[in-house]
């Protein structure tokens, strides 16, 4: 007992210690790791429950020894006071002659500290001790006198006794005697410390099971928990979650039975996820609505670089790594991957239109060096006398020029779509293509937005120049640029526009229309980093102002491949009377 209690007060102690809070230098449990916390906390409650039992289980050893003691020695008393022997024994004139014997005998069989009979008047006719008797009983006689058998403790003679008393009656009924038979207390008390080591056998194994137990849960929880308090972790989260959400990317993590476990705001937006909830359950990714391309890349947690992938409405780069967490040994335990997405939906946009300016550029470019050719011809001719032979050449080389962009420009009421049309016109021609530009109708200024415009048309007339001029690298027939061509066709009506880029090149070539919607795919020997993703924009552009994209092969054009897209005028794209006053 004494150990036990000494072992809760050291418990206590070291709690208290442990709980106290931070002064000077010492931070106290502000710095324990979750696992040292709850280690200590189960094994302070193991000590506590161990003690707390070992004390209750000697309590109840006591009473259940003092309970039958006192049945035991009411037993003994009983019998002794039933026995024939001894009720005709207190009526002769001697008592003590005949029952001193058998008391003494009685009391060693029955392992009994004394066996007293005395008269009624407290008078004894037996002890323990010879010289006790004929003296006065020292207790509690009154319910015996009235013919009740009880039990007391008293301390009498022998010091406290544990005692049961038991009237002797007459054949009438009449208290002639009385009979008391008890042990010591601290007899009882040997029999209750007897029970002491397998009560200490019992608390010693609860707490070593309990401390094992302990120690095994805190080494999972110190490995899970990276050994961090809570108020790390705390820390940890709140910074976590703030990076998170206020990085311009998207971040997305997968676990690794495809589920999306964590994502943040942009993440939300760019894909259209519903707002990323902390009590939210996992979302499978055959249930997310995600683009078929981009489930089929998280789904498949290879590691991608700036990875192109196409929504309805965005341009996307996915850059995608395997999440491990550090483990024992060496080893690391897969958590899924992290997903890093990048929008690059207007980069693209001025991309495409970066590669109009340049291909203008290009067109200026190579007409400086073809006016300047023909400006040395006509000062050439002006210094040989030849001056009408100089302005016929010069007025030529005017009109025809002039008529291009006139016909160009009162076809497209578009400033970007002009521009885009002459200079590709400039940059076929440099690569021995004929650029053939038909009109129907007139495009309205604002009637398509100038960004979807130049997506649209921009990378349909290059890949047809690249068809018609591949046909010469190929081997093909077709030589001269008159057999090497590129008609565009716009279709103009008062609620869609219509354009339709038709070339001299080989078609598809056994190609299905599904594949060259892919991005990636290219047809281009050189095809590397940014090719493949042209024919995908234009469908993504079509699509997302509600347009439609077909295409033709050589069997139904009898030339090359014939790509034609329909969009609508929006009213949200006309003009605003801002722009109409500017």
């Amino acid at each position: 007992m004494f150990i036990l209690f000494t072992s809760g007060l050291l418990t206590a102690q070291t709690w208290r210690s442990a709980t106290a809070p931070p002064s000077g230098d010492n931070r106290g449990m502000t710095r324990w790791s979750i696992a040292k916390r709850f280690f200590i906390g189960q094994l302070s409650f193991i000590l506590l429950l161990a003690i707390v039992g070992s004390v209750a289980l000697v309590i109840d050893a006591a009473d259940r020894i003092d309970r039958e003691t006192r049945e035991r020695m009411l037993t003994l008393s009983t019998s002794v006071a039933l026995n024939p022997f001894v009720i005709d024994a207190v009526q002769t004139a001697h008592p003590s002659e005949l029952l001193q014997p058998y008391a003494e005998s009685l009391m060693d069989a029955a392992n009994a500290d004394f066996i007293t009979i005395m008269d009624t008047h407290r008078i004894r006719y037996t002890h323990r001790n010879r010289d006790m008797i004929g003296g006065r009983f020292e207790g509690n006689i009154t319910p015996a006198l009235h013919g009740q058998a009880f039990t007391e403790i008293h301390n009498g003679s022998l010091g406290p006794t544990v005692r049961g008393i038991v009237p002797i009656t007459s054949s009438d009924g009449t208290v002639i005697a009385i009979v008391s038979s008890g042990v010591t207390v601290s007899n009882v008390n040997l029999a209750v410390n007897a029970r002491l080591p397998l009560v200490a056998a019992v608390a010693a194994t609860l707490i070593l099971v309990g401390a094992l137990i302990s120690l095994g849960l805190s080494r999972y929880l110190r490995r899970v928990t990276y050994g961090r308090g809570p108020e790390q972790i705390s820390q940890m989260y709140a910074f976590y979650d703030a990076v998170l959400h206020s990085i311009g990317e998207g971040m997305l993590l997968v676990n690794p039975q495809g589920e999306l476990v964590l994502y943040n705001t942009q993440a939300a937006e760019l894909l259209g996820l519903p707002p990323m909830k902390p009590e939210a359950p996992p979302l499978p990714l055959r249930t997310a609505d995600l683009p078929a391309e981009l489930g089929e890349l998280l789904a498949g947690g290879t590691s991608v670089d700036s990875e192109v992938v196409l929504t309805p409405s965005r341009v996307l780069l996915v850059t995608q790594r395997p999440a491990r967490a550090s483990g024992t040994g060496g080893r690391a335990a897969s958590l899924g991957t992290v997903a890093i997405i990048r929008d690059r939906t207007d980069m693209q946009r001025l991309s495409g239109e970066l590669d109009s300016m340049h291909t203008l550029a290009d067109a200026l470019r190579s007409q400086t060096h073809e006016h300047s050719n023909r400006l040395h011809t006509i000062v050439t001719l002006i210094e040989l006398g030849r001056g009408d032979e100089a302005l016929r050449f010069a007025t030529h080389e005017v009109e025809q020029g002039q008529i291009l962009t006139d016909r160009v420009v009162n076809a497209v009421g578009e400033p970007a779509l002009s521009a885009l049309l002459v200079g590709k016109t400039a940059q076929a021609s440099e690569r021995g293509v004929s650029l053939i530009i038909v009109s129907d109708g007139v495009v309205p200024p604002h009637g398509i937005s100038a960004h979807d415009a130049v997506t649209i048309m921009g990378n349909l007339i290059d890949n047809a120049l690249d068809a018609a001029a591949r046909t010469v690298e190929e081997g093909a027939e077709t030589h001269t640029p008159e057999e090497r061509w590129v008609e565009v066709v716009l279709i103009s009506t008062a609620t869609e526009l219509t354009i339709s880029v038709l070339d001299s090149g080989l078609g598809l070539q056994g190609l299905r229309p599904e594949e060259l919607w892919a991005r990636g795919f290219s047809t281009k020997q050189d095809a590397g980093q940014g090719r493949g993703i042209g024919l995908a924009l234009v469908r993504q552009t079509a699509r997302s102002i509600g347009g439609t994209i077909t295409v033709e092969d050589s069997e139904e054009t009898v030339a090359g491949a014939r790509f034609t897209v329909t969009v609508p005028f929006h009213a949200a794209n006309r003009p605003s009377d801002q722009d109409e006053a500017r």
